[in-house]
């Protein structure tokens, strides 16, 4: 997919930009070319695999490792670490899909997992000692719904329905008309899709997460016409800087506009898909930063910061432009990319311009699209902040990402399941229950970018400068005269270009 040119988020004042050429060491600067990534969705994929533990899986979450899997699936490189990460999911499918309680089934829970082994050419019937299908099916209800079984109540929600129709589409029977039905009609008057289940057309809230994973779904099924909407609705929330929040209220974040740009992907809406991948190669950390961190994507800045490993797992198939429905782990290369810089027209999202990168990230996120149980999550965070009772809360733990966490009924940042409005990113499936509140976690960090302000985290301090000496010298450049500032202003033309 072509990446759209990053323009800067900030701009310095005359006299400080005269002021820096002036130092020692500026001219040399000035005069380099710009590196980026080569290949922002590979460089994502191997720096999320040198976070694995034991180079197999993120620190045992199930949720969190299966999206690993699917980014390394859609890049197709680190083949020889997803044949070792679903080793491990397999082995382990059972703490997943009943969370401690040999009576309860998980439905998104099994539905990621399912999805997952169709998506490595594993034997569903048989994962890890597990019929992934004939459980799926098992809670399929009259009305289509895809329902938890267990003590704790249902609390699967769009996440969970989305999951369900995208893992049994690969298989040889196909996803049931029932459960495509009921998946189509959950759609809000507006277009989109909500977290929610329950039948209350006056509570129905679309929401970016929840109808990123339902239009991905609906498309998987060649439902083309009932996904139209869904597409519709999300061009029309994109942000100005190329994002998607949780919702119109709140500010562009990762995983939200991954799910959408995904969604948009695979329904052929490219400008929009463009324009939202440039935003995430804006918060992605590029090649001005160390080595070790290039390639993270924030959550809403490019920071490698205890947030961006969910958030990079969530982004790593929309940087490679592929939808869920058409992500194949077969025939990749069995080692990862290395992370390659060339020069580049502009700035990569490492820090060149300020925090919010191509999209402006700077305005702050409410939510990573996945995020775990933070505000909102896809598995419950919404449907338990909106609806209360039994869908609320920790939802079914299915990851389904984007929209919102567990077990703070968020709506949009998990892995693919779990994800809350406003909390980091998590896990897609719901099981996550513990993200960090956008607001919070990732708030203080997003100051500069857009509104152009010289910030802790925005700014020249994200190029690694000091505006300390450079501020007192420009008090000097300034009573010096207006030529400094003429020479100055035609260098920064030749070499501080967004």
């Amino acid at each position: 997919m072509r990446t759209l040119r990053r323009r800067a988020a900030a701009v310095l004042p005359a006299a400080l930009i005269a002021t820096a050429l002036a130092l020692p060491g500026a001219t040399a600067r000035a005069d380099e070319t710009p590196q980026q990534l080569l290949s922002p969705a590979e460089a994502a994929a191997t720096w999320a695999v040198g976070k694995l533990t034991d180079d197999t899986h993120a620190s045992a979450d199930h949720g969190l490792t299966a999206d690993i899997v699917m980014g390394l699936a859609a890049t197709g490189t680190a083949g020889d670490t997803a044949e070792r990460a679903t080793d491990w999911l397999a082995a382990h499918a059972g703490d997943y899909i009943h969370r401690g309680n040999p009576d309860a089934v998980n439905a998104g829970g099994t539905a990621k997992l399912a999805l997952v082994a169709a998506i490595e050419h594993r034997d569903l019937s048989d994962f890890g000692g597990h019929d992934l299908t004939g459980l799926l099916l098992d809670r399929v209800q009259d009305t289509g719904r895809f329902s938890d079984a267990g003590p704790a109540g249902d609390m699967s929600n769009q996440f969970t329905q989305s999951l369900g129709v995208l893992a049994l589409a690969r298989t040889a029977e196909g996803a049931p008309e029932s459960t495509v039905e009921f998946l189509a009609s959950t759609r809000c008057a507006d277009g989109g899709y909500p977290l929610s289940l329950r039948r209350n057309p006056d509570r129905c809230t679309s929401d970016t997460d929840s109808t990123g994973m339902a239009v991905q779904a609906l498309l998987a099924v060649d439902r083309t016409a009932d996904a139209a909407p869904g597409l519709d609705w999300l061009e029309a929330q994109q942000q100005e800087n190329g994002g998607w929040g949780y919702n119109a209220a709140s500010a562009a974040n990762s995983n939200s506009t991954a799910l959408a740009v995904q969604a948009l992907a695979g329904g052929g809406r490219d400008a929009a898909a463009e324009r939202g991948t440039a935003w995430l190669r804006g918060v992605q950390v590029g090649c001005s930063a160390v080595a070790a961190d290039r390639g993270a994507v924030g959550y809403m800045e490019p920071v490698a910061d205890g947030m961006a490993l969910r958030a990079t797992a969530q982004v790593i198939p929309a940087l490679a432009g592929v939808a869920l429905g058409d992500i194949d782990g077969a025939g990749g290369a069995a080692e990862t990319a290395p992370v390659a810089c060339g020069p580049g027209e502009g700035g990569d999202g490492g820090g060149d311009s300020t925090v919010g990168g191509a999209g402006g990230a700077a305005d702050g996120g409410a939510d990573a699209g996945g995020s775990d149980v933070t505000a909102s999550g896809a598995d419950g965070g919404a449907d338990g902040g909106q609806d209360g009772g039994s869908e609320g809360g920790a939802d079914s733990g299915t990851d389904t990402g984007g929209s919102g966490d567990d077990a703070t009924g968020g709506a949009s940042d998990g892995d693919t399941g779990d994800q809350g409005a406003s909390g980091d990113p998590g896990d897609t499936d719901g099981s996550d229950t513990s993200g960090a509140a956008a607001s919070g976690a990732a708030s203080g960090t997003v100051t500069g970018g857009a509104t152009g302000g010289l910030t802790p985290d925005g700014g020249l301090a994200n190029t690694g400068a000091n505006p300390v000496p450079l501020v007192a010298a420009a008090a000097m450049l300034l009573a010096a005269g207006s030529g400094v500032y003429l020479l100055a202003r035609q260098r920064r033309r030749g070499a501080l270009r967004p």
